[in-house]
C-alpha cells in the first residue's frame, strides 16, 4: 500500500483546513515520530484502507513493495492442506514464520498448526485504524520471529456513535466480493467508560483459473526447431537441451494437458507406455488423442476440443471461496487520570471450500481380461493381447475434484492496565496485559480414496451366479485378488467400480470407494507482559536531552494439538496423517535505551541520537538466546538526517519443526557410494571409504527405502544479522515534502529447512569429511551396505540473504498555493497529497546448505513463485489523493517489474534460452476511486453518509499468460475489478 500513508512530522505549511497530527509509530518501545526513527517504518492509513474497496486486509498489506505475495488467500488456494483460506504476511520474501504480527502491540495466536503465522482474515479491515510496518530485524524490541520485521495492526478505540459499512465488488463477471459491518460505541460515567461493539461479515466467491482473462491452459512444449545440434551434456534429461544456439528449447503454447490421466480414462500400452485407447463420457472407446506438441511422456499440446484430455484449468481454483463473520467487543475505562483499563474480546469464524484435482490412478493398475466392465468394442480392440500385456489404466476417479470444507474459529481476549506514576527519580509510564488466543480448525477432507475398498471395487468380474458385475473378493471362483493384497481387508458390501468413464458410477459405488474424513487442529497462546518507559530528565541530561529508557518482561506459552480420523491415522486412505501435539514456553526480558547526544548545538550539529536494545529469552526447547540492536541518526541540519541500524535477531523453531510426529514413508534415492556414482564428486570416494563402504560396492538401485518424516527436537535457533542505512530529506524550499532512502540487508544463518532424502545422503559425503548432521539421518545394512532407512526432518542447514533499497516520498499541500498562480485555476481549493513507495531487491538468495557457498538459489529478478519465493527486482506504488469539500478522488499506480520465468541460479543450465517467452513483462496497474459525502442532501438523511465507487486495474491488464494457473501469478491482478459501497455514521 502506498508508502506515503506512513507517518511523518507535520509539513512546514499544512494544507488549509487540515491539522496534520504528529503520528507516533511503534518502530521503538520509546515513542517518537516516524521521521525520527532510525528504522524504516511504513504506516497504512485509514484512508488507504477505505480506498482499497472490499478486499481482505492481507491483500491490502501485500501491496506494500516490501511484502511478498506468497501467502495471500490466492497463494494458499488449490492445495490440499489446512492453510487454504489463510492470509499471512511475508516481509522481505523471507517466509511468514520470520515476520511477527502484532495487534495493538500484543501478540496474536497463529492461524494454522503448520504455518506459524497469524491469519489476517481474522482481523476485519473495517475495524482497523491503521497498520504499522517495521522492516528489518526487530527481535531485540519485540521478540522471536521478528527476523524480517514487525507488522503492528492498530484497531479503532473509544468509538462513539453508530457506523455501518457495506461494500460489493467483482471482477469482469466473476470473483464477487461482499462485506458489511456495524460498529456501535457509547461513553458513560463522564466519558470515563467507553464500550464498543462490532459485527462484520465478508465473503469472497470462488475464482476458477478458467475464468481469468487470458487463461487457455498454457504450458510448454519442446521446440521441434531445436532438436538438432550438439547436446549440452550437463542437461541430458530433456531432448531439447541444446547448447546456447539462439533457438529456444521450449515454446509457450495453449492447450497443454495430459492424455495419460484423463477424466474418462486412458488405457496405456504395457509395452510402449503410450496411450492406446481413450473413452468418451459414455464409456465408448475413442482413439487416443493426437499430440501437436511434446512436453513430457505424460503431457503435451492437444486440440482445444479434445474429448478426454486433462486440462488443469478446468478443475483448479485460483482462489478458494471464503466466508468470514465475527464480533468484537472493546471496553476502555479510566479509573483515574493515571490508571486505565482495557478489554478486547473477539470471535471470528471462517468457512473455506477448497478444491483440487480428483484422485487418480497413473498406470498403477493393469486392466484384467475378466474385468466386468469391458464392453464389446474394447474387447474386440484388445483381441489377441496376452493377459500379461493388457494395458495399464490412467484416469481421474471422480467426475469433479477432491474438496475440503474448512471451518476455522478464532477466539481472542486481551485484558490490560496502563498508566503512569511518579517514582521520584522519574515519571514512569507502564502497561501490562494478559492475552489468551485459541484457533480451532476442522477440516473435512471429502472424496478421499479408501485404499482397500477401492482396490477391491476396481478389481471386478462378472458373477457367474447372477451375470452381473461383482467384486472379485466376493466371487470365490474368480481367483485371488489381482490388483492389491489389501483387497481382502476391504469392508463388507463391496460395490464394483467401473473404470471406463468413472462419472457413470452410482452413488453407492462412490460411497464405498471414497469417503469424508475429518482432522481437528487446535492452537492456543497465553501471554503475560509488562512494559515501562521513562526518561532521566530529573537526574541525568546531556546537551541533547535526557536518556529514554524502556524495559519489560513477557511470558508466553504456545501449544498445538492435532486429532485425526482413525482412518487417516491408520493409513486406510490416500492421506496418512498422524495425531500430534506439542508446545513450548518462553520467558523474555528486554531493555531499550535512547539518548540524544546533542540537539541544535552548533553548525552542522543539529542532532545526534544513539539507541541500543537487548533482549534475553529462555525457551523450554532451545534454552537461552539473546538479541540486540544498535542504531543512530545524525542530522547536520534540520532538513537532512542520516540513520542506520545494526541488529541481531533470533527465531526459535516452531512447534511443527520441533514436534511433528514420525510419519512412515518410502524413498527412492541414488547412492553416491555406488561404483557408478562415486566419481561424480571429489569428496565421495574418501568419505565413502571412511564410512566403511568397500571399494567396488554396487547399490541395489531398484529397492524402495523405508523411512520417516518427523520434526527435530534438537534444532537450534536461527540467527540473523540485519543492517540498514539511509537518509531523511525534508527540503525547506518545498514545504510538505519528505523523502527517505534506505539500504537494507538481512543475513540468516542456521535457517531451518526440511531436507529431502537424496540431499541428506549426498551431503553426508559431499564435504571435506563426513558430515555428522546428515550422516546420522540414515542407516545401512551392515552386511550388504545398502541404505535401508532414511529419516527426513528439519535441520539447521540453510542460509538466507537479502539486500536492497527502498524509497519513500510523501508530499501534501493546499492546492491554492499552486492554483492561484494561473488564471484558469484561480479559486480552486482543497488539498492534495502524494505518496510513493519503491523497493529494489538487489539480492534474494537461498543457500540450501550453508557450508557450500557455491550452490544457491537466485530469487531476485524472478516472477513471484509460491515455491521459491522469488520476486522482481522492482516493485512500487504511488498514491495521489485530492480532497475538496465533500469530494475525495484517489488515483493509485502500482508497478510490478519484469521477472524471469527461467531458473537463474548460477549452477543451473535452465537459461533464458529455455523458453521462447523467458520473461514476464513489467506492468503498471492503475486504480481510481471517488468518495462523496452526502451531508447536505436528501433532506438531512444524508448527514454522516458517504458513498464511493472505484475501479482497480482500470485498463484491465491480465496476468502474464505464462503464469496463469501455475501458482506464479499471485503477484499480478486477475483483471479489472469494480466496487461500490456506502458508509453511514450517526
Amino acid at each position: 500500500m502506498a508508502g506515503g500513508a506512513w507517518a511523518q512530522a507535520a509539513p512546514a505549511t499544512p494544507a488549509a483546513g487540515n491539522t496534520l497530527q504528529e503520528l507516533v509509530v511503534t518502530g521503538s518501545r520509546i515513542p517518537r515520530p516516524n521521521l525520527e526513527q532510525p528504522t524504516p517504518v511504513s504506516v497504512i492509513s485509514p484512508t488507504i484502507i477505505q480506498q482499497a474497496g472490499p478486499q481482505n486486509l492481507g491483500d491490502i498489506i501485500a501491496q506494500l513493495p516490501a511484502v511478498g505475495n506468497t501467502n495471500t488467500v490466492r497463494a494458499n488456494s488449490n492445495n490440499f492442506g489446512n492453510s487454504a483460506g489463510i492470509s499471512s504476511i511475508d516481509l522481505r520474501n523471507l517466509g511468514t514464520s520470520r515476520t511477527l504480527v502484532l495487534v495493538d502491540g500484543q501478540r496474536h495466536v497463529n492461524g494454522d498448526v503448520g504455518l506459524n503465522a497469524v491469519d489476517i482474515n481474522s482481523i476485519p479491515p473495517e475495524l482497523v485504524d491503521h497498520v504499522e510496518v517495521v522492516t528489518g530485524g526487530a527481535s531485540a524490541i519485540y521478540g522471536s520471529d521478528a527476523v524480517s520485521g514487525v507488522v503492528n495492526i492498530i484497531m479503532k478505540k473509544r468509538f462513539e456513535g453508530l457506523q455501518m459499512d457495506a461494500q460489493v465488488g467483482s471482477f469482469d463477471g466473476y470473483g464477487a466480493k461482499y462485506s458489511a459491518s456495524a460498529t456501535f460505541g457509547k461513553t458513560f460515567l463522564d466519558d470515563r467508560l467507553n464500550l464498543t461493539g462490532s459485527v462484520f461479515y465478508n465473503k469472497e466467491n470462488t475464482i476458477w483459473v478458467r475464468d481469468i482473462p487470458g487463461a487457455n491452459n498454457y504450458g510448454t512444449i519442446t521446440n521441434p526447431a531445436d532438436l538438432t545440434g550438439p547436446v549440452d551434456p550437463s542437461f541430458l534429461s530433456s531432448p531439447a537441451a541444446r547448447r546456447n544456439d539462439g533457438i529456444p528449447d521450449s515454446l509457450f503454447v495453449p492447450h497443454v494437458g495430459s492424455d495419460f490421466v484423463t477424466p474418462n480414462g486412458t488405457l496405456i500400452n504395457a509395452l510402449t507406455f503410450a496411450p492406446q485407447f481413450m473413452f468418451d463420457a459414455k464409456g465408448n472407446v475413442i482413439p487416443a488423442a493426437a499430440r501437436s506438441g511434446f512436453n513430457s511422456f505424460a503431457f503435451g499440446q492437444f486440440p482445444a476440443n479434445c474429448q478426454d484430455c486433462y486440462f488443469g484449468e478446468d478443475l483448479n481454483q485460483e482462489q478458494s471461496p471464503i466466508e468470514t463473520k465475527g464480533a468484537d467487543f472493546r471496553a476502555n475505562f479510566d479509573w483515574t487520570a493515571h490508571l486505565h483499563a482495557n478489554l478486547d474480546a473477539k470471535l471470528v469464524q471462517s468457512n473455506v471450500q477448497n478444491q483440487i484435482q480428483p484422485s487418480f490412478t497413473f498406470a498403477d493398475f493393469q486392466l484384467q481380461p475378466d474385468n466386468a466392465f469391458i464392453q464389446p468394442d474394447l474387447r474386440a480392440a484388445l483381441a489377441g493381447t496376452p493377459p500379461g500385456l493388457y494395458p495399464l489404466i490412467g484416469e481421474f476417479l471422480q467426475p469433479g475434484g477432491r474438496s475440503q470444507d474448512i471451518k476455522r474459529q478464532t477466539y481472542r481476549i486481551v485484558g490490560g492496565l496502563n498508566g503512569d506514576f511518579d517514582a521520584g527519580f522519574a515519571n514512569i509510564n507502564w502497561d501490562g496485559a494478559l492475552n489468551y488466543g485459541k484457533v480451532s480448525t476442522t477440516v473435512t477432507n471429502n472424496d478421499l480414496e479408501i485404499l482397500a475398498n477401492f482396490h477391491a471395487a476396481f478389481d471386478s468380474v462378472i458373477n457367474p451366479a447372477t451375470g452381473q458385475p461383482a467384486c472379485r473378493i466376493n466371487v470365490p471362483s474368480a481367483g485371488p485378488p489381482a490388483l492389491a493384497d489389501d483387497e481382502t481387508s476391504a469392508a463388507p458390501g463391496c460395490v464394483p467400480f467401473n473404470p471406463f468413464a468413472p462419472g457413470r458410477n452410482s452413488a453407492q459405488a462412490f460411497a464405498y470407494s471414497f469417503g469424508s474424513f475429518d482432522t481437528h487442529d487446535t492452537l492456543s497462546q497465553e501471554v503475560a507482559s509488562l512494559n515501562a518507559n521513562f526518561d532521566t530528565s530529573r537526574f541525568f541530561n546531556l546537551q541533547g536531552g535526557s536518556l529514554g529508557v524502556a524495559l519489560g518482561a513477557e511470558y508466553r506459552q504456545e501449544r498445538t494439538k492435532d486429532v485425526n480420523d482413525p482412518a487417516l491415522v491408520n493409513g486406510l486412505t490416500e492421506n496418512l496423517s498422524n495425531n500430534s501435539s506439542g508446545g513450548y514456553n518462553v520467558k523474555e526480558a528486554y531493555i531499550e535505551l535512547s539518548q540524544t547526544i546533542f540537539k541544535d548545538w552548533r553548525p552542522f550539529m543539529q542532532e545526534l541520537t544513539l539507541d541500543a536494545a537487548f533482549r534475553g529469552a529462555d525457551y523450554s526447547t532451545v534454552g537461552r538466546v539473546g538479541a540486540y540492536k544498535f542504531s543512530g541518526d545524525y542530522g547536520p541540519v534540520s532538513w537532512l538526517k542520516f540513520r542506520t541500524t545494526y541488529s541481531r535477531s533470533i527465531r526459535a523453531p516452531n512447534i511443527t519443526e520441533a514436534f511433528l510426529p514420525p510419519t512412515p514413508g518410502f524413498f527412492s534415492v541414488v547412492d553416491p557410494c555406488s561404483a557408478e556414482n562415486i566419481g561424480s564428486q571429489t569428496n565421495f570416494a574418501h568419505n565413502c571409504a571412511a564410512a566403511g563402504i568397500p571399494a567396488g560396492f554396487v547399490a541395489n538401485t531398484n529397492a524402495s527405502i523405508t523411512g520417516q518424516t518427523s520434526g527435530n527436537p534438537d534444532l537450534l535457533p536461527e540467527k540473523s544479522i540485519s543492517y540498514t542505512g539511509g537518509i531523511v530529506f525534508q527540503p525547506p524550499v518545498v514545504p510538505g515534502l519528505a523523502i527517505t532512502l534506505d539500504f537494507y540487508g538481512i543475513k540468516i544463518k542456521n535457517a531451518i529447512s526440511q531436507v529431502s532424502a537424496q540431499s541428506i545422503i549426498n551431503n553426508c559425503f559431499n564435504s571435506a569429511s563426513l558430515d555428522p548432521t546428515f550422516c546420522s539421518l540414515f542407516t545401512r545394512d551392515p552386511t550388504t551396505h545398502n541404505i535401508n532407512f532414511v529419516k527426513t526432518t528439519f535441520v539447521n542447514s540453510s542460509k538466507l540473504l537479502t539486500q536492497g533499497y527502498e524509497m519513500h516520498v510523501t508530499y501534501s499541500h493546499d492546492v491554492s498555493a499552486f492554483t492561484e498562480r494561473w488564471r484558469y485555476t484561480q479559486g480552486l481549493t482543497g488539498s492534495i497529497s502524494f505518496d510513493l513507495n519503491v523497493d529494489y531487491v538487489a539480492r534474494l538468495r537461498n543457500f540450501p546448505f550453508q557450508t557450500d557457498p557455491t550452490t544457491y538459489n537466485v530469487d531476485e529478478g524472478r516472477v513471484n513463485n509460491i515455491n521459491n519465493e522469488g520476486t522482481p527486482h522492482w516493485k512500487g506504488i504511488a498514491d495521489t489523493t485530492y480532497k475538496q469539500g465533500p469530494v475525495t478522488f484517489n488515483w493509485q499506480v502500482r508497478y510490478v517489474g519484469k521477472g524471469a520465468l527461467f531458473n537463474i541460479d548460477p549452477t543451473s543450465v535452465d537459461r533464458s534460452e529455455a523458453l521462447d517467452v523467458p520473461f514476464a513483462k513489467a506492468v503498471f496497474y492503475h486504480d481510481i476511486s471517488l468518495r462523496y459525502k452526502l451531508d447536505d442532501h436528501f433532506g438531512g438523511w444524508g448527514n454522516g453518509a458517504e458513498v464511493f465507487v472505484g475501479v482497480n486495474n482500470v485498463f484491465g491488464d491480465n496476468p502474464p499468460a505464462v503464469t496463469i494457473g501455475t501458482g506464479n501469478d499471485v503477484g499480478y491482478d486477475l483483471g479489472r475489478f469494480f466496487y461500490t459501497g456506502i458508509t453511514i455514521r450517526r
